[in-house]
């Protein structure tokens, strides 16, 4: 889809577990660049330079997300290098958003039962499911494991859940799936609501 900076509204950076608020400034069509104004106040740093982000931004009566490289254009810009098209947010639920919690995928492959290993990296989470990208594609028809470790103040909170794919789009070499949790045992559950809501949230 077109993006028309004069039509997006409520644009927002998400790197790491920060989320920056901004606007779209400019689009450059020929070199394939967008660059984000920041707000005042902001909390981005140099440091964030060369990490991958999300940008969220609202077009019509559409959500809309584009994940991509960041670079820092002194004094208050931010230029994305998308990876990704821009693509419709269809979530039900409210996602936290996790650029960069790995993961490991495994599944039963082969007339042996191979067990295969695939990395991993956790866009966003809800208690529902998550969006994550590999290097490799993800069947529809598959069963998948997938565990995570979750930072947690000083400790790590392990995380195993059966999932089925929904959906899958790439771009280059990067594979994007939608998933959905089909099982989660309690304990594991109990860390993932931990980690979204924290310990004082009451189920």
């Amino acid at each position: 889809m077109e993006i028309k900076v004069a039509e997006a509204r409520n644009a927002a950076l998400y790197i790491d577990n920060t989320t920056i608020e901004g606007r779209i400034a400019e689009i450059d069509n020929n070199g394939g660049k967008i660059y984000f104004e920041l707000a005042v106040g902001s909390p981005f740093s140099t440091a964030e330079m060369g990490k991958r982000a999300e940008l969220f931004f609202e077009q019509g009566n559409n959500r809309y997300f584009i994940a991509g490289k960041i670079f820092f254009q002194p004094p208050s810009r931010v230029i994305i290098t998308p990876e990704t098209d821009a693509e419709i947010d269809k979530r039900a639920e409210k996602r936290n958003e996790t650029p960069s919690l790995p993961a490991t995928i495994s599944y039963v492959h082969g007339v042996f039962h191979k067990k295969h290993m695939v990395k991993a990296t956790v866009m966003n989470l809800c208690l529902k499911g998550a969006r994550v990208e590999t290097s490799e594609a993800l069947a529809t028809d598959m069963a998948y494991e997938i565990e995570i470790f979750f930072p947690f103040h000083h400790a790590s909170l392990e995380f195993r859940a059966s999932f089925a794919v929904k959906n899958c789009s790439h771009y280059r070499n990067i594979f994007i799936h939608g998933i959905s949790f089909t099982d989660i045992g309690p304990e594991s559950g109990a860390h993932l609501k931990k980690y979204l809501f924290g310990e004082k949230k009451k189920f």
